[in-house]
């Protein structure tokens, strides 16, 4: 299954989740990956979204649980686990 949407969600929905959402659609851009849209909200909205692909730190993780595809992130500000792991669950996808 294609990725075609991606949340990436912290605590309040403002700060962090924004940053990592610049980061992830600077990625996209990078690797040339086109057609994906990226947002974010506070994790006490998950709910309301229905997304490919959340991405959250790891404090948040048990929040969503019940979700297919989530990348857990170690370090919101590594940009190398935060090029890693969406990009392993872009193949991941792509071989299903």
């Amino acid at each position: 299954m294609r990725i075609k949407s991606i949340m990436c969600c912290c605590g309040g929905g403002v700060g962090s989740s924004f940053i990592v959402q610049m980061n992830v659609e600077s990625l996209l851009k990078k690797h040339g990956i086109e057609g994906v849209s990226v947002d974010h909200v506070s994790v006490s909205e998950i709910s309301m979204h229905k997304v490919d692909l959340y991405v959250v730190g790891s404090d948040l993780a048990p929040f969503l649980k019940d979700k297919p595809r989530v990348v857990t992130l170690d370090n919101i500000m590594s940009m190398p686990e935060l090029e890693e792991k969406p990009l392993a669950a872009f193949a991941a996808a792509e071989a299903e």
